[in-house]
């Protein structure tokens, strides 16, 4: 077949110079140039390797391809020993097909906006004059009897086609670069785009700078392809530290494959060093080996993108903007099932770990705590299995679910009651109270174990969860005597009189406690704290005001009449002491929730050091 000498002609497009447009539109995503080239790269060897697989009497042959940087010609060379084009395939394929599809993503992105998909509209071979005003195709064709061709096209749209010596089988496309070109300032960038995209390529793609020896890019065989029995722990911590730069090797990792949707990867559960770093994680997509994106919102559950991962799947496209995919350039559906499917892998893969390593699974829990919970907040998927496998700490540090609280601390004491504390510190007191009395409790004392202790009032609606400062007279057992009526009328005048207005709404509650190391306690009804908590958390009470609070939250003050304390007041007669005691009883109450006010901060001093000198002049 023979090749007319030298064919000339002028593409054209509406008065519209596509060129033009492509370089101003697509300007700050020059990188695209390298993945648009190297991926038809790959496709042609793709192809040839699929031919020569169905046909004997060819020879495989390893495919390769080469990006050389000649700096002195000012040429950008992308090689490849692929499947190669005669003189009509290139008419067909680079003078009608891509061009007229170029000119349709054009006419099409004002209305597609810029998650436009590059390859859709067959654009990607154009995307070289977005460095390039000339551009030259050297191709020869698998097919022992077709010639090698040479195709140059300039920006104004004229473009030649002629032989050419080229004997190797496959294309070169060679970019004339300008004299201000960065690339040719800075070769060190392209190195970084190839690898960048295609790190993970089945294709061997080598890299060659001005006076360098061409440089290996890719893994065309990563250790996370290979069968999960078959790799080595360290090995992978290796890879992991480096590729997502990590100076702490992951908990665990998730290795997963769905076969029917063509999507596999492996997700890595970050060291948070014990929640100290909670920010999102890095998931890495690829498509068939080539970068698309990080961070997918569409494709990614939220949970999930709280831990480091790559995603491989056959079936996506290569897009401009890389943080969203547009579903409709995709297969039908293909993004829910992806996104459902990396939910229920993840799910099956920690109810496994709680199931068959339960000692793991709480070692581990320090750092999958919130992200565990707001995977159940999030996920309804993950939700529906592992709520219930969500662990708590309790007051003496062992880990366990709420309904092994329920089934084991509870069912004796309190039935299907949970208590809680939010803040060890601040509840420093009421945790020992408990620990004195033999009760137990959970800690709640994560930003995100509210919501999620809400959700799990509607999942188990029998359920209350009560904190340790609320609510919790009926623990203590209280009780009456004979003659109690006298007793607590006459505390109540002492308490009343000495505390006056201090008191704002707090009621006050009198009984007998089992507990005579208890004198008095602040309780606090559960809903309205709750209620009081949240105008705080949207700002319609100052967390400093602790007079606001109190009045919003319903509380009382718990007086132990069989307290030593409670008893001395019982008899005492000077106004002074009775004054003083109450005083510092109430403000003990208060500090134990931290509650209490910075302006009576100076007379809890002051008192307490008139006790302290009393106390000595007494001995």
């Amino acid at each position: 077949m023979k090749i007319a000498e030298n064919q000339q002609g002028m593409l054209s497009i509406e008065s519209r110079n596509i060129f033009t447009i492509l370089k101003k539109w697509l300007y700050t995503e020059q990188d695209i140039v390298f993945r648009e080239l190297i991926s038809n790269a790959a496709d042609a060897i793709e192809k040839l390797e699929r031919l020569q697989s169905k046909e004997s009497n060819h020879s495989h042959r390893e495919g390769v391809i080469h990006v050389m940087l000649d700096a002195d010609a000012r040429k950008l060379i992308i090689r490849d020993n692929g499947i190669g084009m005669s003189e009509a395939e290139v008419h067909q394929y680079i003078n009608q097909i891509a061009f007229s599809g170029a000119a349709d993503f054009i006419n099409h992105h004002d209305q597609l906006g810029k998650d436009t998909i590059i390859g859709h509209f067959g654009v990607g071979f154009y995307s070289a004059f977005m460095l390039s005003d000339h551009v030259t195709i050297e191709t020869k064709s698998y097919r022992d009897d077709i010639p090698a061709v040479r195709w140059d096209c300039l920006s104004d749209m004229s473009y030649q086609m002629k032989p050419c010596d080229r004997n190797d089988i496959g294309t070169d496309v060679i970019l004339h670069l300008s004299e201000e070109n960065p690339y040719l300032k800075k070769p060190e960038l392209i190195r970084e785009i190839v690898q960048k995209f295609f790190t993970f390529s089945k294709t061997a793609i080598y890299y060659k700078a001005p006076d360098s020896e061409p440089v290996l890019m890719n893994d065309p065989t990563p250790l996370w392809h290979q069968p999960k029995e078959l790799i080595d722990s360290n090995e992978m911590n290796t890879f992991y530290k480096t590729f997502f730069n990590d100076v702490n090797d992951p908990l665990f990792w998730i290795k997963f494959e769905s076969i029917d949707i063509g999507l596999r990867g492996v997700f890595f559960f970050r060291n948070t060093r014990n929640g100290a770093e909670e920010l999102d994680g890095t998931v890495k997509v690829y498509s068939r080996g080539v970068y698309v994106g990080e961070n997918i919102q569409t494709l990614i559950p939220k949970f999930v993108n709280l831990q480091n991962g790559i995603i491989e799947c056959d079936n996506l496209p290569l897009v401009v903007n890389r943080s969203s995919l547009r579903e409709e350039e995709t297969p039908e559906d293909m993004i829910s099932l992806i996104y459902e499917s990396l939910s229920q892998e993840v799910t099956i893969a920690m109810n496994e770990f709680f199931e068959k390593k339960r000692d793991q699974y709480e070692s581990h829990w320090p750092h999958l705590n919130a992200s565990m919970k707001y995977a159940v907040l999030q996920d309804k998927t993950f939700a529906s299995v592992m709520t219930r496998k969500i662990i708590f700490q309790d007051l003496h540090g062992h880990y366990m679910t709420i309904q092994e609280y329920v089934d084991n601390v509870a069912a004796t004491a309190h039935p299907e009651i949970i208590y809680y504390a939010s803040d060890a510190i601040e509840q420093a007191h009421y945790i020992e109270i408990f620990k004195k009395c033999g009760l137990n409790a959970l800690l709640f004392d994560h930003v995100i174990d509210q919501p999620f202790m809400r959700k799990y009032e509607v999942v188990r609606p029998g359920l209350k969860f009560i904190r340790i400062d609320s609510n919790i007279e009926s623990l203590f057992q209280g009780y009456s005597e004979e003659g109690d009526e006298h007793r607590i009328a006459l505390l109540e005048r002492h308490f009343l009189n000495a505390l006056g207005d201090r008191l704002l709404n707090m009621n006050l509650k009198i009984t007998n406690l089992e507990h005579p190391s208890i004198s008095t306690i602040i309780i606090n009804d559960e809903k309205s704290r709750r209620m009081a908590d949240m105008l705080e958390i949207y700002g319609f009470i100052n967390p400093t005001d602790v007079s606001a609070k109190k009045i919003q939250a319903k509380s009382t003050l718990l007086i132990n009449m069989k307290n030593g304390i409670i008893q001395y007041l019982l008899t005492a007669e000077e106004p002074v002491i009775i004054n003083i005691t109450i005083n510092h009883l109430y403000d003990l109450a208060l500090m134990s929730q931290q509650a209490l006010k910075p302006e009576d901060i100076e007379a809890f001093i002051n008192r307490s050091e008139t006790i302290l000198a009393a106390s000595l002049n007494h001995q």
